[in-house]
């Protein structure tokens, strides 16, 4: 989507973050379930201590009934801790922007906002709230009144603030979503004109592989022509260069207001410049022309892209091609990668070499987790038939194992045919399998406190049945799963759309721009698939 003028100045200290009304709302709707499940994990995680305290947690081996207390404490406390961290880099694409944190002198990564936070904090406090209060009813219910008064105390103590950051998260989500329908409107309704390049410099500095470029950029708006200068971030291979060409819409009633004035980079249709051509930045409050052989730049204002002017680089390079060229060029810092991650899958020689090829291997992706899947099915029906004096817990342990490696299994499926709902919704492998894992420990451990299913048949006692076989084999399986994950994401966009092959500009402008008919013209065109899927 296009991005407010205001966001792309030197002095906000934010990232720009376009993406298209498409993939925007998988990350809205990834977000939104994220921090759902987070709330349900802490408050699974807090309710178990109605069972026990921490503090005898060397008790829980002793007993089946403390012993899954205990583990589903675990599982949630180290759940929620993990999701936690990937719903803020989400909000940050829903917010439309990133904060920027410096790791070094050369580069940096984007954070979520100081008010984007709050989403998770409001997650997390309602997630502790609930999770004190159920805690508390188990603790009377059982007659454990001390533990009753700690945990009520603790629910009081949490009801304010959770209220509190709730309300504040709410409003922070409404104002996002008010934001981008303000955007959605100045694209719709406003003036618009087509911004020019006219000058740019190189800031030596990468923000998660993307460069700092200042662009100065003339446009005309309010009945006279504007030049101003943003800070612009891209992948080296798109470096900007003279005479590339913006989208720039006013409001017609507050031309001249930054946060009226929205951008959006074109790409089809343009020429970029070299990225070891393009002018780096100096010390610009210096007027030196010496040569800094060390940073490969010339020091000096001589390099402040509004000096370097119109002449300066044009059609990919600087004019003439000389060895000021040369000379100008700081060079791709190291480490730096000059492509989009979907670029790099698709452009990688171990690829497929035929569609045929591709297909085969979407196919061979999905084959392991299917069989686990089909395996802790009918395990899962034959014991109850095969195996006597199997508990309760047991079985609801083996089902919600058998539930999660289905949904996993239908996930890869749904990336075998090229699942337009995948693509776009934001379900991402790892959430499926890190499940799985998950269900991994449940199904297990109840398996193993288990007599009938483990000790009995390794004894002798009873015979082994098929489903004896089938339950272990899908459990163990589990750990396969987790080890494909890593081969399975490597593949992935290697062969997603090996046989629908489209321009990379085609793409970018479809998954960063504001039309919300891109990613579909995109299919018409090419058969090419694309969604929040190839962004993550």
């Amino acid at each position: 989507m296009a991005y407010p003028l205001s966001r792309a100045m030197p002095e906000a200290h934010s990232v720009p973050l376009p993406t298209s009304p498409v993939v925007w709302a998988g990350y809205a709707r990834r977000t939104y379930c994220s921090c759902l499940l987070l709330a349900f994990l802490w408050a699974m995680a807090i309710t178990m201590l109605g069972f026990f305290f921490p503090l005898g947690i060397t008790h829980l081996l002793d007993d089946v009934v403390h012993f899954v207390p205990g583990l589903l404490f675990v599982a949630g406390l180290v759940g929620a801790l993990a999701l936690g961290k990937g719903i803020g880099n989400d909000f940050k694409y829903v917010q439309g922007y990133g904060t920027i944190k410096r790791t070094s002198d050369s580069n940096g990564r984007t954070v979520v906002s100081v008010r984007g936070r709050r989403i998770v904090y409001a997650a997390v406090l309602a997630g502790l709230f609930a999770g004190c209060l159920i805690a508390a009813v188990i603790r009377v219910s059982t007659g454990h009144w001390l533990g009753f008064l700690v945990l009520a105390a603790l629910a009081l103590v949490l009801l304010l603030p959770a209220l509190k950051v709730g309300r504040l998260a709410k409003i922070v989500w409404q104002q996002t979503k008010t934001d981008q329908r303000i955007h959605r409107d100045i694209v719709a309704s406003g003036h618009h004109s087509v911004g020019t390049v006219v000058a740019v410099t190189n800031e030596a500095f990468t923000v998660e592989n993307r460069a700092m470029f200042h662009v100065d950029l003339e446009y005309e708006t309010g009945g006279r022509l504007e030049t101003t200068r943003i800070q612009f971030f891209d992948y080296p291979v798109w470096a900007p260069a003279l005479g590339n060409e913006f989208d720039v819409w006013t409001d017609p009633e507050r031309p001249f207001v930054e946060d009226r004035t929205v951008l959006e980079r074109r790409y089809v249709g343009q020429k970029f410049a070299k990225f070891e051509d393009v002018p780096v930045s100096g010390d610009h409050s210096s007027n030196t022309d010496d040569w800094d052989a060390d940073r490969g730049v010339l020091g000096g204002s001589v390099l402040d892209g509004s000096v370097l002017g119109r002449g300066g680089l044009a059609g990919g390079g600087l004019a003439g091609g000389d060895s000021a060229g040369e000379k100008l060029g700081g060079g791709t810092p190291p480490g730096v990668q000059l492509l989009p991650q979907w670029m790099v899958d698709e452009a990688d020689p171990q690829g497929p070499s035929t569609p045929k090829d591709a297909r085969r291997t979407r196919i061979l992706i999905g084959i392991p987790p299917t069989l686990i899947a089909v395996a802790a099915l009918a395990g899962t029906l034959l014991v109850p038939v095969m195996v006597a004096d199997v508990p309760w817990w047991t079985m609801a342990a083996l089902w919600f194992y058998t539930v999660l490696t289905l949904i996993n299994a239908a996930v890869y499926w749904q990336f075998m045919v090229r699942s337009r709902w995948f693509l776009r919704s934001g379900v991402t492998f790892g959430a499926t399998e890190t499940a799985v894992f998950a269900g991994f420990f449940a199904a297990g451990f109840a398996m193993l406190t288990t007599h009938s299913m483990v000790m009995a048949p390794l004894h002798q006692e009873i015979p082994w049945t098929a489903a004896h076989l089938l339950t272990w084999a899908a459990v163990i399986g589990a750990l396969l799963v987790f080890e494909w994950a890593f081969t399975s994401n490597g593949w992935a966009l290697k062969h997603l759309n090996a046989e629908f092959p489209a321009p990379p500009e085609a793409i970018q402008e479809a998954l960063t721009g504001h039309d919300g008919l891109g990613i579909d013209k995109l299919e018409t065109e090419y058969g090419y698939r694309a969604g929040v899927f190839l962004c993550t």
